[in-house]
């Protein structure tokens, strides 16, 4: 089995992609070895994930579809949701699920919406999405709640698609359980490495402190495919519009920042 994160960029020539992959050490004990692709066009990622058949599990640091307008005004999932009034809008539901958990994503625009400019890294988004689609995107049903917005995954998760939606931000909030420093900071780069070392990944050339930010959004987004194929995994959303997947059980009711470190006055 390969589990891929594809960290998506505006650049055409510039996405991301990691695989995982298993290996048993001592005994029972299982390190995840990370394999680094150099960044290459939405063509070449496809083709590269393609070549590991059906055995490929995918996370996408980018959304899957765009806005339905399903928080418009007046939507009952509103109130199911208990969303004020004048808030979230204009937001897919997974997005205003993670925005109220302390964890802000990107606006992502509606259906018949032309892209503004800064929006270009989501069409390249949606043409990875496109060229990936015959493995089936993850489309979850729970059958205890049709409606339900936020669930496991469980076992046999992947029956519902192997391909999804991750946010890598998410990802390391929910591995720590506490936002990190930005993540081109040393604090927030060293919270983000050990957070991906203590779930045994294991990065052979060199170690992940030689790669770089965009390798280990990446390589963060493999870890959810992993847990995603595992039954460890969560996702939040409306399947018709498009669900995040998540590492673990499910996710706190809130996520904030650590206090800064005490500093002193001068005299």
């Amino acid at each position: 089995m390969r589990y891929c994160g594809v960290d998506v960029s505006a650049k055409s020539g510039n996405q991301q992609l990691v695989t995982l992959h298993e290996r048993r050490v001592r005994g029972a004990a299982v390190e995840l070895v990370a394999t680094f692709y150099a960044p290459g066009d939405v063509a070449a990622v496809a083709r590269t994930v393609r070549g590991f058949g059906g055995e490929a599990v995918v996370g996408v640091d980018a959304p899957s579809g765009r806005r339905l307008d399903l928080l418009a005004p007046g939507s009952p999932l509103r109130g199911r949701l208990g969303l004020p009034e004048g808030r979230y809008d204009r937001s897919r539901v997974c997005d205003a699920i993670l925005f109220r958990r302390g964890l802000p994503l990107y606006p992502v625009p509606a259906a018949d919406q032309a892209p503004a400019r800064w929006e270009g890294w989501m069409e390249v988004g949606f043409d990875l999405f496109a060229a990936l689609a015959p493995l089936g995107l993850f489309r979850p049903a729970v059958a205890s709640d049709p409606q339900a917005v936020e669930a496991r995954g469980g076992d046999g998760a992947l029956r519902f698609g192997r391909l999804f939606e991750t946010y890598p931000d998410a990802v390391f909030c929910a591995l720590l359980g506490h936002r990190p420093p930005a993540k081109r900071t040393p604090w927030g780069l060293q919270q983000r490495i050990a957070a991906l070392r203590l779930r045994g990944i294991v990065d052979e050339d060199g170690g992940l402190w030689h790669r770089s930010v965009d390798e280990l959004d990446a390589c963060d987004a493999a870890l959810a495919a992993h847990d995603l194929a595992a039954g460890s995994a969560c996702w939040v959303g409306d399947p018709r519009e498009g669900v995040i997947v998540l590492p673990g059980d499910g996710l706190l009711e809130r996520y904030a920042k650590l206090p800064p470190p005490r500093r002193q006055a001068l005299a």
